[in-house]
């Protein structure tokens, strides 16, 4: 069936020329470290009303759990991590065995599980060597960490959500999970979890006290309502068998997760900050139309180089991250030349509200509403005519320059290098953001027959160009091809969406509403994508009372 006119793009909103575009996966500086907004998050927990300045309750509870929690904000250890990290130390993850921030209660695990007869260990040792992730400890680890956050208790280990909607790093290691039961049986995890409660409780008590403490002075910095949470969590899981020094961020459905592994100093700015996503995100959502007002700066923080893509395509996301920037610096009263600094830091690196936001909010400071109120004045205060002249002075942050191939070709007067694929790539997304699908479509198609036949930005460019040039057949294919290729969450989600809207066009509701179902899972985490999944579950897209 031939697509109607109504644009499969209609719901992302107007789309700006792409002035220049990196489409490079590097954190946008000043991420705090190890930490990637992995837009990669959902599960259920038990949740707690609460308002602004009460205290942490703390809640002992007998083995084989030990948690803390304030409010909506649960701190404890997850025994299916647990479960999933025991598995791969025992088939020979070592990633950061040696290191001096490495948790003790990692070499008990693995001299307990040595001594033990476990038949299927052989099998576990295969799937971890074919599952490596090489020079990406982050990766390596965060795949698990995903399809462990998805799992329901033991023994079953059934999935919380249908195979079909897992992330894409989460699917991609789902077939562990039948070793992981006959693992866990044959091991006795029962026994050795509840053995290890007293270091898992340690480890919590250490981040308790500055936890309580971010999350109230979070609270009456914002001064957030009693009840603001609507039926949302936040869980923090502190984990003691992976790689130390690491900080997994998911955001699954309508909840919020933070995995921390053991570290010298406790992980206190990257909780935070995931808190602070857990508050204002949904505010981007609820007044999403102020901020497509606004949206022409847009064109704007696509010339930063090294912000990420996440954060071009998606501009409610932009501002949140903007505003929660300034909010940090705001609450940890920096010196004014500490302030600058940073603020000069953030916008060469494409956070380009984030002044704005810090002056902002010193009225914000001055009056007596909560932030939910007052987000509206803050966001329909941004006049795009004075950022635009404020920002004409800024340079960007440069990419930083490729290894030279050899010692003649080094020269510290290089400019930054962009692969030819790279470079392919953000040609073909300009040319699609300027209406000339043709040429678009031929860079695209350029990296796939030459360069890289499974690169999923390719395979979604062709996707939308086919989208956008009324082939809903060649459309499908290509947004089926690059779900099956994508690790980004962004792309997967966006690709699940579209095929949602060619499906209702062809006037196939049930196979539209699997696919906006699917998209649900991982929309929370972008602001655009959510807003057209709620759209999309609630009416077909293109119906008369659209």
């Amino acid at each position: 069936m031939a697509l109607t006119s109504i644009s499969l793009l209609r719901l992302v909103g107007a789309r700006q020329p792409l002035l220049m575009k990196s489409g490079a996966a590097h954190p946008p500086h000043p991420m705090p470290a190890s930490l990637s907004r992995r837009r990669d998050g959902k599960t259920t927990g038990s949740v707690r009303a609460w308002g602004a300045g009460i205290l942490l309750a703390l809640i002992a509870l007998p083995v084989p759990a030990f948690s803390q929690q304030q409010g909506n904000v649960l701190l404890e250890a997850s025994e299916q991590i647990f479960c999933v990290l025991a598995a791969l130390n025992a088939g020979g993850y070592d990633t950061g065995w040696s290191s001096s921030a490495a948790d003790p209660t990692r070499e008990e695990v693995r001299g307990s599980l040595a001594g033990k007869k476990i038949p299927v260990l052989p099998q576990l040792q295969k799937f971890y060597a074919e599952h490596r992730v090489p020079d990406d400890p982050g990766a390596e680890l965060g795949q698990y960490v995903s399809l462990a956050l998805l799992l329901g208790p033991p023994p079953d280990f059934r999935l919380t959500v249908e195979e079909a909607e897992l992330p894409p790093d989460a699917k991609a290691v789902a077939e562990l999970i039948p070793l992981l039961k006959s693992f866990y049986a044959q091991a006795d995890l029962l026994d050795l979890w509840a053995r290890l409660q007293p270091q898992h409780r340690a480890a919590v008590e250490r981040y308790t006290n500055d936890v309580r403490r971010s999350v109230v002075q979070v609270d009456a910095y914002l001064r957030f309502p009693a009840g603001g949470y609507l039926g949302r969590t936040y869980s923090i899981y502190v984990d003691l068998l992976g790689a130390p020094e690491q900080v997994q961020a998911r955001i699954y459905g309508s909840n919020y997760y933070l995995v921390v592994t053991s570290s010298k100093e406790p992980k206190l700015s990257e909780i935070r900050h995931q808190y602070l996503h857990f508050l204002l995100d949904p505010l981007a959502v609820k007044y999403a139309y102020e901020i497509h007002q606004k949206a022409e700066l847009r064109a704007l923080a696509y010339q930063a180089p090294t912000l990420a893509p996440d954060f071009k395509e998606d501009f409610p996301l932009l501002v949140t991250e903007c505003l929660i920037r300034a909010a940090e610096l705001r609450m940890d009263k920096r010196p004014k030349p500490d302030a600058e600094k940073s603020l000069n830091e953030m916008t060469a690196s494409g956070l380009i509200l984030s002044r704005y936001f810090y002056e902002a909010l010193e009225s914000f400071e001055q009056q007596d509403s909560s932030l939910t109120i007052f987000y509206k004045t803050l966001v329909l205060g941004i006049n795009p005519r004075a950022e635009e002249k404020r920002l004409t002075s800024v340079k960007f942050t440069p990419l930083a320059p490729a290894a030279p191939a050899g010692p003649a070709e080094a020269s510290v007067h290089a400019p930054p290098a962009v692969g030819e694929e790279e470079r392919l790539l953000d040609q073909g997304d300009n040319l699609f953001y300027r209406g000339k699908y043709n040429d678009a479509k031929l860079a695209f198609q350029t990296v796939l027959e030459k360069l890289d036949p499974k690169s999923e930005r390719a395979l979604f460019g062709m996707a939308v160009v086919a989208g956008n040039q009324r082939k809903p057949d060649l459309a499908e294919e290509y947004f089926q091809k690059t779900l099956d290729a994508a690790r980004s969450l962004r792309i997967t989600t966006w690709s699940h969406i579209y095929l949602g809207r060619l499906y209702d066009l062809q006037g196939e509701r049930k196979k539209a509403l699997v696919q906006y179902q699917a998209a649900s899972l991982t929309a929370t985490a972008f602001p655009e994508a959510l807003r057209a999944v709620q759209s999309g579950l609630a009416k077909a897209f293109g119906s008369k009372e659209e």
